[in-house]
């Protein structure tokens, strides 16, 4: 449950920054705080989504490393035939 009325959650943005900008400051600081709450629920959206892709793009990369730890190994024991081939 908010602070706000109703009035204020169901307003458009627009209308919001017209309370704003109008004379009423009791208004504008409600109208204000509705617009700030708005912001802050997108930034969380936002920032949960970021996490997401950065986890999975992490994980490439975690699967990509393992990839070349076992090719480096692979070239180890190919070195190590070869070194023995050539004694």
């Amino acid at each position: 449950m908010t602070n706000f009325a109703p009035k204020l959650e169901d307003s458009k943005d627009g209308q919001l920054w017209q309370l704003i900008n109008q004379s009423s400051p009791h208004y504008g600081s409600l109208a204000s705080d509705e617009l700030t709450r708005r912001t802050l629920i997108k930034l969380e959206e936002t920032i949960k989504t970021f996490n997401e892709q950065s986890s999975k793009q992490t994980d490439k990369l975690v699967g990509l490393t393992w990839w070349i730890v076992g090719l480096t190994v692979a070239m180890l024991i190919g070195l190590i035939i070869q070194i023995i081939l050539a004694l």
